[in-house]
């Protein structure tokens, strides 16, 4: 069957030039000019991402702050310790302002992103959004956590 908004413009451009009647038809699935078989278009739902934005990450004077949405602290990866965690290896996160032990930060296996566990939730910042920070080329970044 033809798609409802071209028959209705078909048969609106034949009452303006007076031909009598209604268009009707059938979709064959070619093109009618070359006869290649036209594809099949079909829709797919997209899958839902397991990560859900809660903050976002900034360079400070002394080193990477981190701000979440569920825990009103803030945390910073201190700046002597940025290259040790990019090499693989495993630091502490330091409560702002009070300089407390509040969690840790290490890459993750895959090594495209950077993890912190600050008890008791695990955040995760993809590795990019780090290095864009660090370099200067964005301001801040998004941190996610897992659903």
């Amino acid at each position: 069957m033809m798609y409802p908004l071209v028959l209705q413009i078909i048969s609106a451009i034949k009452s303006l030039l007076g031909f009598p009647g209604s268009v009707t038809g059938e979709y064959s699935g070619t093109n009618p000019v070359s006869g290649q078989k036209l594809p099949n278009w079909t829709t797919c739902p997209i899958a839902t991402s397991s990560f859900v934005k809660v903050g976002r990450v900034a360079m400070g004077d002394e080193g990477l702050e981190i701000y979440s949405d569920i825990d009103e602290r803030g945390f910073i990866l201190l700046n002597e310790d940025i290259d040790a965690v990019l090499d693989g290896d495993t630091r502490n996160l330091m409560q702002l302002g009070a300089r407390y032990l509040a969690g840790s930060a290490r890459l993750s296996k895959s090594g495209r992103a950077l993890n912190f566990i600050i008890s008791p939730h695990y955040y995760t910042i993809p590795l990019r959004s780090v290095l864009a920070v660090l370099d200067g080329r964005n301001r801040k970044g998004a941190v996610f956590m897992g659903k």
